[in-house]
């Protein structure tokens, strides 16, 4: 755990809750131009009918990100192919999941 989220306030989201982009830059630590970029990849969640405008699941992709890159010393390219990637394996590993419960194993 990094230092300043020890003693970041506790925020709540729920499915209503929309970010602007100075918002989620602020509340995520990510640059603006990575977040524009993960949205152009479509890796965030923008808000229907809003424009830059992001759900609540947009803060935790973000704070992946975030972690990401600094954990790997990763540039905004290898920050977007890697979430993209770990997506993909999640939705693999979920389609699996559901194929093993609907073969009884």
């Amino acid at each position: 755990m990094e230092p300043d989220e020890r003693s970041a306030p506790v925020l709540v989201l729920d499915e209503e809750c929309h970010l602007s982009l100075g918002e989620l830059a602020e509340i995520s630590g990510l640059e603006r131009t990575l977040i524009e970029e993960l949205a152009e990849a479509g890796l965030l969640t923008l808000a229907p009918g809003r424009h830059q405008t992001f759900t609540a699941l947009s803060l935790i992709i973000a704070r992946r990100a975030r972690r990401l890159r600094a954990d790997f010393a990763l540039e905004e390219s290898g920050v977007v192919l890697a979430l993209t990637l770990l997506q993909r394996i999640e939705a693999l590993e979920a389609r699996l999941r559901e194929l093993q419960c609907r073969s009884g194993q």
